[in-house]
């Protein structure tokens, strides 16, 4: 079914869980290390310290990561009266609500053995089941839109809700936590949260397409690891990720040390962040009338590498107040990432239609699910890479160095993803790929 026959109104309820996850998820990965690892001098309680902390939050995305493919598997195998997609967001959402409240109440303020085992649990259930919805969700935007334009016309109003999710979640969840609490904090997220993904299950629309044979799970992931123009991809988001959640996770530090401003004001910086992705979505969707998505995939990452380098020098260049620099910075950077999201989800379903090509069989949520494994492996180097940053060359506001010193480390991985992305050759249409790679028609 070609996207121009979806009613307006499906595509907005199809939409609106991609608003409640991106709440659940800036909140978590911007509050979760400063709530149990504080600046030394911040007066807070530090339940867990910042480099355990960098392990767990390692072990539990690379466990969110291992467990993604297999997750998408068994929701391109279903088959249910509710489809292939909806039992998963029906059944897994209520866990997310119970690990977004949970994960802000650590059992003791002095014994952080016991925090470390509390968190663990916790943190994997939440894992687990962000991932049963958000895997077989994302699945679902190719078999909407099969039609290359449509599906980027799509994914710019998954993106705009999503980004709308991560502004109300930069801009509510600092307030929150400042003055109600992290608990209170994920209660509301949770819950909005869980509600927006029962709404998209009034507009999803599953595929009327023959979905081919199945596959073993290890034979699936077998046939997708051995998609060399999926590796490329693979490897490249992989990069680009550890970049993205390095700057999500230090933008409290940053705020807090090197501008020298309040908790509450990270909200503000992250929200001109968002609404700066959001108000150029649209400029990055008409230049696609004009040029290729790899083109365009090009420049943004090309500009995001570049901007991130720049963040070491803010607050420190003469003339201009530091909180302009910031203001500055940080609009650049979400100009940048307006279009690289919007773009990598759209050819994500472009690699999608190459793999029907080869194998005859539509797999999306296996391709969605390896692909979020890239995203969970560059979120786990990130949340790893940053805390050891930190703890080596300081993260008070008398040595804020290792909070500087993570924006020149993001640009060298965004910059090594840009590098592994130019031997990519699918393109916009079935037709230009088969031509790229020197395939039959």
């Amino acid at each position: 079914m070609k996207n121009n026959q979806l009613p307006l109104w499906r595509v907005l309820l199809y939409s609106t869980a991609s608003a409640g996850l991106n709440i659940l998820g800036i909140t978590v990965s911007t509050w979760l290390l400063y709530f149990y690892a504080p600046p030394p001098d911040s007066g807070r309680v530090t339940y867990i310290p910042a480099v355990a902390m960098g392990i767990l939050l390692m072990v539990a995305t690379f466990w969110d990561a291992v467990i993604d493919p297999f997750i998408g598997h068994a929701s391109d195998t279903m088959r249910s009266r509710f489809g292939r997609r909806k039992p998963f967001l029906m059944f897994a959402s209520p866990f997310i609500l119970l690990g977004a409240i949970l994960l802000w109440t650590p059992p003791s303020q002095t014994n952080i053995t016991l925090n470390i085992f509390y968190f663990l649990v916790i943190i994997l259930i939440y894992h687990t089941s962000y991932s049963l919805v958000g895997i077989p969700y994302d699945a679902t935007m190719p078999e909407m839109a099969p039609e290359t334009h449509p599906r980027l016309r799509l994914s710019y109003w998954k993106s705009f809700f999503g980004i709308a999710g991560v502004l109300v979640g930069s801009l509510v969840a600092a307030p929150l936590f400042g003055t109600i609490g992290p608990v209170a904090m994920g209660v509301v997220v949770g819950v909005v949260g869980v509600v927006t993904i029962y709404l998209s299950l009034l507009g999803i629309q599953e595929t009327k397409r023959p979905v081919g044979e199945t596959m073993t799970a290890m034979e699936s992931l077998r046939a997708t690891f051995q998609n060399r123009q999926f590796l490329i991809l693979f490897f490249s988001t992989l990069l680009v990720h550890i970049a993205y959640q390095m700057i999500l996770a230090n933008f409290p530090y940053f705020v807090t040390l090197v501008l020298r401003q309040t908790e509450g004001d990270v909200g503000i910086y992250q929200g001109v962040l968002i609404l700066c992705i959001a108000l150029t979505g649209p400029f990055w969707t008409w230049l696609n009338r004009k040029y290729s998505q790899k083109i365009l995939l090009n420049a943004s990452v090309l500009l995001l590498a570049l901007i991130m380098g720049l963040g070491f020098f803010v607050g420190v260049v003469p003339g201009i107040t530091p909180a302009l620099q910031a203001y500055l910075f940080v609009a650049l950077v979400g100009a940048a990432l307006g279009g690289y999201l919007i773009l990598i989800y759209a050819m994500m379903g472009n690699v999608v239609d190459y793999d029907e090509m080869l194998t005859h069989r539509r797999r999306e949520a296996m391709y969605y699910g390896t692909f979020s494994f890239a995203i969970g492996l560059g979120t786990a180097v990130g949340t790893l890479v940053l805390p050891l940053l930190l703890e080596r060359f300081g993260y008070t506001q008398a040595n804020p160095l290792g909070v500087r010193l993570a924006f020149p480390v993001m640009a060298v991985f965004v910059a090594a993803g840009l590098l592994v992305f130019q031997r990519y050759r699918v393109g916009d249409t079935p037709e230009e790929t088969r031509r790229n790679l020197g395939m039959e028609p």
